[in-house]
């Protein structure tokens, strides 16, 4: 079955998650070096309570927009062939908030590992990019997104290439008041053309 993701909520970029955990990491530490010194156990409980509040805050945020936004859901068939035309349709949730604007893109990603044991690097780059023209469907407390897809007759050359990974997607971006932007993206599996021989 193909990877059908929701990122979900965008809560700025990952570094703010990452330094809040980290804050954490560090209260914690200097409050359990602290406790030793009964001087210093207050001033360690002061730290750890301040350390924790980031996170705390990003736990609420994440909180509040998943019961707003829900999760999304792709409805699309499991397999299809290059050349394929067909109709996906995107459904979230949408409480307390309003869309501004929503992108979609079909996505072709290739990715090829090189090297050896030791030295093996992972190359990844989008080989095919395409936008498409979501349409919404005004419905209450939902977003119903009707998505026409076109897969390419002819996939990458790389597409029969047994080292090459070849994944496509289709990627989603919103736009919205009342909550951050929110991006979705879902893997649909794409079946090679059959080669004659």
């Amino acid at each position: 079955m193909p990877d059908r993701t929701d990122y979900g909520p965008v809560l700025g970029s990952g570094f703010i998650h990452l330094a809040s955990v980290i804050a954490l990491g560090l209260g914690i530490f200097l409050a359990i070096q602290w406790w030793k010194n009964p001087l210093m156990r207050q001033t360690g409980l002061i730290v750890l309570a301040i350390s924790a509040i980031p996170l705390a805050i990003n736990i609420f945020r994440f909180t509040r927009l998943r019961r707003a936004l829900g999760t999304a859901d792709l409805q699309f068939d499991d397999s299809v062939p290059l050349g394929f035309s067909g109709t996906a349709i995107y459904v979230r949730p949408l409480r307390g908030v309003e869309l501004r604007k929503i992108e979609a893109r079909l996505q072709c990603e290739e990715e090829v590992v090189r090297g050896g044991r030791k030295q093996k690097k992972t190359i990844q780059k989008i080989v095919y990019d395409e936008p498409l023209t979501p349409a919404v469907t005004p419905a209450m407390e939902r977003l119903e997104v009707r998505i026409p897809v076109k897969i390419p007759v002819i996939g990458p050359s790389t597409m029969w290439c047994e080292e090459a990974k070849i994944t496509w997607w289709i990627r989603l971006k919103l736009r919205m008041s009342g909550c951050p932007n929110t991006a979705s993206s879902f893997q649909i599996h794409v079946l090679p053309a059959v080669v004659e021989r």
